[in-house]
């Protein structure tokens, strides 16, 4: 008797783009009331995606990553323990894979990844369910497993949801994959767009760092000079030997107190900037004004033919000049 596919009755518009489940933390705003999962849902969504399908062994040699990235970090102690574990009782819990859309030899991971690796590292098979499944559901899947363990940073999700965008999925989907409402994607995104990609590498997953001082990290690098510095800072190698768990802080610390520093040393400007504008709009006149310097810009139609003709002025205009000024001072 052949078993019975318990997937086959799960509605796959139960994990679709369109609905967008709620995640304690990340709290939903009055214009969330559209939310219809909560984080509970999902992992029971993922729960009957697995239940009763059957499970095979794969050579991890065979399976791909997944298309988008959602990992900084390689977890150090823990996934220490978890290869232990595996190679001690075994690997208990299967990971899921879809069939590659390039080659019938081999599969892509949909999640698993940290037990994908560690049949690598043991060179064992690893124990998988093999699901066809496209592109935007195998995003859906990925994120809500991950935020049903609870396992991913904050800048992790950030950078998972920047992956997706940029990989073509909707926001949308994005948002259902993610269990967050349009206001925390739109945090998310300033920040992966903000912070240059070298800084978070460096960063990595930063597992105690949340929304706020991200944020906070952000609103300093919008300005380019601090931006170079914290690139440079974060690529030196005194700052590469600091545990991953001390980075961020000592970064944003450090990046605080150079514009602090930058700041105090500041002068304060002296310049006064005029504009004028010819009856006719023909010829435009601006000048900034230093304490020895002046700088005037003519733009318009009859900016080069003006140009010229108070060039072939200046001795002139420079005598009615002196000569206003020793008028002034008889005065």
């Amino acid at each position: 008797m052949s078993r019975e596919n318990p997937f086959a009755k799960l509605d796959m518009a139960s994990i679709s783009a369109n609905q967008t489940p709620t995640k304690p933390g990340y709290g939903m705003t009055g214009a969330a009331k559209t939310v219809v999962r909560s984080i509970e849902d999902m992992a029971e969504n993922t729960k009957k995606l697995m239940e009763g399908e059957v499970i095979v062994e794969l050579d991890p040699r065979l399976i791909d990553v997944s298309f988008v990235a959602d990992r900084l970090s390689d977890d150090g102690e823990e996934f220490q323990e978890l290869l232990q574990a595996i190679k001690e009782s075994g690997q208990t819990t299967p990971i899921l894979v879809r069939p590659s859309s390039t080659d019938a030899k081999r599969y892509m991971v949909v999640f698993g990844h940290r037990r994908l690796r560690v049949a690598r590292e043991l060179g064992v098979p690893v124990r998988a369910i093999v699901k066809k499944l496209d592109d935007i559901t195998s995003a859906i899947v990925q994120g809500q497993e991950n935020a049903a363990r609870s396992n991913l940073s904050f800048i992790e999700r950030a950078y998972f949801a920047q992956n997706l965008i940029v990989s073509g999925m909707t926001k949308e989907t994005v948002r259902s994959s993610l269990a967050i409402d349009e206001a925390m994607l739109s945090k998310m995104l300033a920040v992966v767009e903000a912070v240059p990609a070298p800084v978070i590498q460096a960063l990595g997953a930063s597992k105690k760092i949340g929304r706020d001082r991200w944020l906070s990290l952000r609103q300093l690098v919008l300005a380019p000079a601090l931006s170079k510095v914290a690139v440079e800072h974060a690529a030196s190698a005194g700052f590469q030997k600091l545990p991953e768990a001390e980075r961020f802080d000592e970064l944003h610390d450090y990046v605080k107190r150079y514009k602090a520093k930058s700041a105090a040393k500041k002068p304060k400007a002296d310049t006064a900037a005029k504009d004028w504008i010819s009856s006719d709009r023909s010829l435009n006149f601006a000048m900034t004004a230093k304490a020895k310097k002046v700088a005037i810009e003519l733009t318009n139609v009859e900016a080069k033919p003006f140009s010229e003709w108070l060039s072939s002025r200046m001795d002139r205009l420079y005598e009615e000049y002196k000569g206003s000024q020793n008028e002034t001072n008889g005065d």
